[in-house]
């Protein structure tokens, strides 16, 4: 955390904040044995430790030439989404601004990003949970069948091309969400993430938690080293 009065943006450096008092914070973790569990497990409850107004998280930093080379053509669009993702990837109710030197001022899509402070700010009152990363313990252990090997071939039928290069092979079954995350807390994830309706009996092993990537890509994937972000329905 930092306060309001730290808003001198280290050189050449770009950050990415929210206020504390936006964050709500997760209940301590227990077994989750039903899908009340799992909603209980991922609702964050209103901040509890002593902050003055003022007070920040740090969400993103670091040089300005890495965002420029994520960001590509998409400048403070592409910010603004990846907020969206870590503060609110379904409501968006928040704003992006940046720091002028004496006041927040909001950021459009099309404008440059800078090597600046940027502020996520939801609407007052609202408290938002931070999109959690689920340590992965070494890589999954599957049987040649069964559900994870059907699905793997589900997936494989679906996507015939990795998603990343659209290379053909060889190719790897990721898996958006660890599978011994189960089922409840999966529909958790789909809920925050997917406006679309989903089934009550959704699991962990349906083919929409695959996706197809090289294997070089699907070992970055899985040590969170790549990342993807939804950009068009269109594929080439």
């Amino acid at each position: 955390m930092c306060s309001n009065t730290h808003l001198q943006p280290l050189p050449d450096h770009l950050e990415l904040r929210i206020f504390t008092r936006s964050v709500g914070s997760y209940p301590p973790a227990n077994i989750v044995e039903s899908d009340a569990h799992a909603a209980s497990a991922m609702t964050t409850h209103p901040p509890t430790i002593s902050s003055s107004s003022s007070d920040f998280i740090h969400l993103l930093s670091g040089h300005i030439d890495n965002f420029l080379i994520f960001s590509r053509q998409e400048h403070s669009k592409w910010l603004i989404d990846i907020a969206h993702d870590i503060c609110d990837p379904l409501a968006q109710r928040g704003e992006l601004s940046i720091w002028s030197g004496q006041e927040w001022k909001t950021v459009a899509q099309t404008d440059p990003l800078t090597a600046s402070i940027y502020l996520y700010a939801v609407p007052e009152g609202v408290v938002v949970s931070l999109s959690k990363i689920s340590a992965r313990d070494g890589k999954s252990k599957t049987s040649r069948s069964g559900d994870a090997h059907a699905v793997a071939n589900l997936v494989n039928d679906r996507d015939g091309q990795c998603w990343v290069t659209g290379a053909l092979a060889p190719l790897a079954n990721g898996h958006l969400c660890p599978k011994r995350m189960g089922d409840h807390l999966a529909r958790v994830i789909f809920d925050t993430f997917v406006s679309a309706p989903r089934s009550p009996t959704l699991s962990i092993n349906d083919e929409i938690f695959g996706i197809s990537l090289l294997v070089s890509l699907d070992t970055w994937f899985h040590n969170y080293e790549v990342g993807l972000r939804f950009v068009s329905t269109v594929r080439s």
